[in-house]
């Protein structure tokens, strides 16, 4: 398998596995936790609404609202195994930014048939310790992603991502970082 279907599969999986993460219950508030069919929220005024709206954007394979989870400064973490020059400035890379992002995005949604982004499992949204102001919210979720291209069977991956958010200027959250501890 090539290293960027792996790297697309694994991105792909640790997004879908972070929206879907929880149990839903259709009569009770939303109270960030669960999840349920892909539902787009508008405004994300908390971290579970912007990884709810990372799930969408991967099953409906929606570029437009996939970037709209991410602001300018993002920041994809790799594995140690995963680590590589993806840029061309000659320099091995630990993470890229949002101009790889989309461009790597871009081309998964477009050559593949469906994607399926379930979340199994996440741990409650904590304050990061990392941001002194306190706005920052972790989450580490364990993901079952499928990916079908129409051909075969379909590319599956199974494993974890942790996803720190933080609010912009306005209010609305974003995924500032996201890590792959995923081993697929």
């Amino acid at each position: 398998m090539s290293r960027w279907l792996r790297f697309a599969g694994t991105v792909l999986a640790a997004s879908l596995g972070l929206a879907a993460a929880g149990c839903w219950n259709p009569f009770a508030p939303d109270q960030g936790g669960g999840g349920g069919g892909p539902e787009y929220y508008e405004f994300c005024d908390s971290a579970y609404k912007v990884v709810k709206n990372l799930q969408y954007a991967y099953n409906s394979r929606d570029l437009y609202h996939y970037l709209d989870c991410f602001r300018s400064d993002f920041e994809f973490h790799l594995l140690q195994v995963d680590y590589d020059d993806y840029d061309g400035d000659g320099i091995e890379d630990t993470y890229w930014g949002l101009d790889l992002e989309e461009a790597f995005h871009e081309q998964m949604f477009a050559m593949v048939y469906s994607i399926d982004l379930d979340f199994i499992s996440n741990s409650p949204w904590q304050n990061w310790y990392g941001d002194p102001t306190g706005q920052s919210q972790r989450s580490l979720y364990t993901f079952d992603l499928k990916v079908y291209t129409g051909q075969s069977e379909g590319y599956q991956a199974i494993g974890e991502a942790e996803f720190i958010c933080r609010p912009d200027s306005t209010g609305e959250y974003y995924i500032w970082q996201w890590w792959d501890h995923s081993e697929t």
